[in-house]
């Protein structure tokens, strides 16, 4: 009975022995997989955080390039701003002084119509006065009258003829041309002719063309030599001074 419980004793042992030992094979086999699964894990979070700092470093890099073109954009378009202000200002500068110099053009251009039509006046006026005068003159003396007027004019300009020099001056030409007031007396005509003779070396009749516009007095052309003698130049130049002492 003792020898029984003493082999069911060792089989108990045993068992218990063999128990614990399948028991630690057990626990080593869980705890090599477990540390495997272990390393698994720990490697793939590895990998994950690898990545993720892959992933986070080109985002930086991606931020940063974003940034450097942003920069370089605002910098670009800074300097097509400031180019275009320039450019923009050369051009309203330009504009300015074409304007100015086209409207001083304008002002200067309007001054000298205004001058031009000033004179254009003043001469319209000279030679109404001038008209005026003569149509007074007309009106106001009679034939008698102007026939002796003339005659004095004419005795004037002869008398003048005969002071000339006449190696003072040049003559072209020897043709002449003749118009008085009224028509010559013979004795003018004659010493008309003999002055051109004497003077100038000119053989010619005379035959005047008769103007009554010419009021008295005669004016002839001996080439490039021209006389007017006439009481209508008398007016004109008395114009021209009269208008010279008004300074206008």
């Amino acid at each position: 009975m003792q020898e029984l419980i003493r082999i069911v004793g060792v089989i108990v042992i045993v068992h218990v022995a063999v128990l614990a030992g399948v028991l630690l094979v057990i626990r080593r086999l869980l705890l090599s997989d477990t540390m495997k699964a272990v390393e698994k894990v720990n490697a793939v979070e590895a990998e994950v955080r690898k990545k993720e700092e892959g992933i986070r470093q080109e985002i930086e890099q991606h931020e940063k390039d974003f940034a450097r073109k942003k920069a370089e954009a605002e910098e670009s378009l800074q300097r097509q701003k400031e180019q275009s202000e320039k450019e923009l200002g050369q051009v309203r500068d330009r504009i300015t002084a074409e304007a100015k110099k086209e409207g001083e053009k304008i002002i200067e251009q309007s001054r000298r119509n205004e001058e031009s039509f000033r004179q254009q006046i003043a001469q319209d006026m000279e030679e109404k006065a001038v008209q005026y005068g003569s149509q007074m003159f007309g009106m106001v003396f009679s034939e008698n009258i102007t026939q002796e007027l003339n005659k004095h004019f004419v005795g004037e300009l002869l008398d003048a003829i005969e002071e000339i020099d006449a190696g003072s001056i040049t003559v072209d030409g020897n043709e002449a041309e003749f118009t008085s007031s009224h028509p010559l007396f013979p004795e003018q005509r004659q010493r008309m002719e003999k002055l051109l003779l004497e003077k100038f070396g000119v053989n010619i009749k005379v035959a005047e063309k008769v103007q009554k516009e010419l009021l008295a007095g005669l004016v002839f052309k001996l080439g490039s030599l021209e006389i007017d003698g006439s009481l209508l130049n008398r007016f004109q130049e008395a114009a021209a001074e009269v208008k010279k002492s008004a300074g206008v």
